[in-house]
């Protein structure tokens, strides 16, 4: 059923970053403005080098940003940042002793950051969200670019338009009063991801309207919500695929609900997990809901495993079952 479903180009393409309010994958004219807060952690040159042959290297501070940092290494004052979108620039720092920089840049909008020094002259592009605060540390090395770790301090937003984002880790702990990723409206939004870890949240996911949202990671998809794990409606539609464990953890209510005409599709080349306080799946409506796992399939609910409303298919192949199904065809 879900092979019908086919997702627009994404034109966006973020290769690294930690945002700390949502993104709606627009454009940038008229948006807030955001702010790229930055440190150069060091300046490493190895003897003679050539220009070309420093690059970026970009680790996102987990806890946030923080100018009180002491920079490591040498030589990172006084190296002049300027921030261009569509060619222009629009804005410009110099690293204080520290190695810290601030700039502003138009929300929603594809910047490229550039480092100046008497002795080189990088640059790298970065999406700014509309209305986000964007935490880098900078490295410049002469070797090639390697991205430790991402983590994002706070949740992922789409509302409209094609959005495409790519981590190495992808790591959101929320305050439980809002969800880690939530797509709505018209928005398309691909993340792909070494590994993903979603807690704290009230959803880890939220997928509403005509959204399309997939999730794929090489790794481990791990989930711990304060309400459902993964909730999807209206005709939105919601794919999880792992090359590792995926593992949904609802303390209170269930571990998936799709309710309308929405579909959830969870792919696992290992094992799957799902628990709920009242339901490890809850289908309302005309739903559609597949989970498939190459290894151990395990779907647990204190209420039921499965509970189907109105005309919802729910195919969870050879996993097993704990607390049965309920039906209500009524």
């Amino acid at each position: 059923m879900y092979a019908r479903r086919r997702l627009l180009p994404f034109v966006t393409s973020i290769l690294f970053l930690g945002v700390l309010v949502g993104c709606d994958g627009g454009g940038g004219e008229g948006n807030r403005t955001s702010t790229i807060n930055g440190r150069v952690t060091s300046v490493l040159a190895r003897g003679s080098f050539k220009k070309e042959g420093f690059m970026l290297s970009f680790i996102k501070d987990i806890l946030g940003f923080s100018k009180s940092a002491v920079a490591q290494g040498s030589g990172v004052s006084g190296i002049e940042v300027l921030a261009f979108v569509n060619g222009q620039e629009v804005d410009s720092d110099v690293t204080d002793e520290e190695g810290t920089f601030t700039l502003s840049v138009p929300g929603g909008s594809n910047v490229l950051l550039e480092f100046r020094t008497e002795e080189f002259r990088v640059s790298v592009e970065v999406f700014a969200p509309e209305g986000a605060t964007v935490n880098v540390t900078v490295s410049l090395t002469p070797e090639e670019a390697e991205v430790e770790e991402v983590e994002v301090a706070g949740a992922i937003r789409c509302e409209t338009g094609v959005l495409s984002l790519s981590f190495d880790e992808l790591s959101i702990e929320g305050d439980g009063e809002e969800d880690c990723i939530r797509a709505e409206g018209n928005c398309v939004l691909d993340i792909e991801a070494g590994s993903v870890l979603l807690s704290g949240c009230e959803r880890c996911i939220d997928a509403r309207g005509g959204a399309e949202l997939l999730v794929n990671t090489a790794g481990d998809f791990l989930c711990e919500a304060r309400e459902d794990g993964i909730r999807s409606r209206g005709t939105s539609f919601v794919r999880v695929s792992s090359a590792g464990s995926i593992v949904i953890n609802s303390s209170p209510e269930n571990g998936i609900r799709a309710e309308g005409d929405s579909e959830i599709i969870l792919l696992s080349d290992a094992d799957i997990f799902i628990l709920g306080r009242e339901h490890g799946i809850r289908a309302e409506g005309n739903v559609f809901v597949d989970v498939e796992a190459g290894g151990e399939c395990t779907i647990e609910g204190g209420e039921s495993a499965i509970r189907i409303e109105g005309n919802s298919v729910v195919n969870t192949g050879s996993c097993n079952l704990i607390g049965g199904i309920d039906v209500d065809n009524d």
